[in-house]
C-alpha cells in the first residue's frame, strides 16, 4: 500500500503536467486570421518570430509584437520581459511607456533588460522563460546577428513549452531560409494608419502581415489594424477607390483627345 505522502506527491506532479500540457494552454485569437490555424488561433507557450519586411519596418514589427503581448497578457496575467541590445543608436526597439499604454500593454508590468550582444539576449530570454510569473518574453536581436540559430531557437521553444510562457523573437531577414524551432514566423510591413483625430491619441496602426511559417496551420497574407477599444486585430474597412480613371487606363481615348 502506498504511503499518503507518495500519493499526494504523485497528484502534485500530475497537476503540474496537466497545467503545462499544450492542450490546456489558451489559444490567442487573431480575429479573422484564426482560420489559418488548426487550433483556431495562435498558440501560447510557444516561440514565434517577427521579421520586418524591409529595413524601415522595424518599428512596425515592434508595434505588432506589442499588440500580441497585450493580447497574451489578457489570457495569462503576469509580467513581460523585454530584452534589447545595449546600443545608444538603437532607437526603434526601445519600448515607450505612452505607446505601450495606448496599445493596451501596462508599462508597470514590463521588465526591461539591456544586453551587450545577441548571446546575452538569448540567455536572458531563456532564463526568463523559466519563471511562470511571466506572461511572455520578447527579444529584439541586433541586426545581422548570428547567435540565433536552430539550436538557440530549440532551447527557447522547449523552455516556453515547459512553463507555458510565450516567447517572441524580433530578428532581421538576413537569413530568411534559416530553419528554426519557431511555431510561426511573421513578416511585418507598415501601412498608412488612420489619423489620430479619427482614432484616439495615437491613431490606428495598420500592418501588412505575411505568415510565412506555421507549423499548425496554413501560411497567408492579410492587411490588419489594431482596435484600441477591444484590444484585438481586425480587417480595415474597405476604402473608396478615389484614383482617377486615367491612372487605370480605362478612360475613353476620344474624350481624352477632346479634353
Amino acid at each position: 500500500m502506498s504511503a499518503p505522502g507518495s500519493i499526494e506527491s504523485l497528484r502534485h506532479r500530475i497537476a503540474i503536467q496537466e497545467r503545462l500540457s499544450p492542450s490546456r494552454r489558451p489559444v490567442l485569437s487573431l480575429g479573422e486570421m484564426n482560420m489559418a490555424f488548426a487550433d483556431g488561433g495562435l498558440s501560447t507557450g510557444a516561440l514565434h518570430e517577427i521579421v520586418p519586411a524591409r529595413s524601415g519596418d522595424l518599428a512596425a514589427g515592434i508595434g505588432f509584437a506589442t499588440c500580441l503581448l497585450a493580447s497574451i497578457a489578457g489570457l495569462r496575467p503576469g509580467f513581460t520581459l523585454w530584452v534589447l541590445p545595449m546600443d545608444r543608436k538603437f532607437r526603434d526597439g526601445t519600448p515607450c511607456p505612452n505607446g505601450l499604454t495606448a496599445l493596451g500593454l501596462d508599462p508597470a508590468r514590463l521588465i526591461r533588460v539591456e544586453a551587450r550582444k545577441g548571446t546575452d539576449i538569448l540567455w536572458a530570454l531563456e532564463e526568463g522563460l523559466a519563471h511562470p510569473a511571466l506572461s511572455a518574453v520578447i527579444g529584439v536581436l541586433p541586426g545581422r546577428d548570428r547567435s540565433y540559430d536552430f539550436t538557440a531557437s530549440r532551447r527557447l521553444a522547449m523552455r516556453a513549452a515547459r512553463q507555458g510562457v510565450t516567447a517572441l523573437i524580433l530578428r532581421d531577414k538576413t537569413h530568411p531560409a534559416m530553419s528554426t524551432a519557431a511555431e510561426t514566423r511573421w513578416s511585418v510591413a507598415a501601412m498608412p494608419g488612420v489619423p489620430a483625430q479619427h482614432a484616439g491619441p495615437v491613431g490606428t496602426p495598420r500592418w501588412r502581415l505575411e505568415l510565412t511559417k506555421c507549423r499548425k496551420g496554413t501560411p497567408g497574407k492579410w492587411e490588419v489594424e489594431w482596435d484600441h477599444e477591444t484590444l484585438s486585430f481586425r480587417f480595415p474597412a474597405p476604402l473608396a477607390d478615389r484614383t482617377p480613371a486615367w491612372a487605370h487606363g480605362s478612360y475613353n481615348s476620344r474624350w481624352a483627345k477632346a479634353s
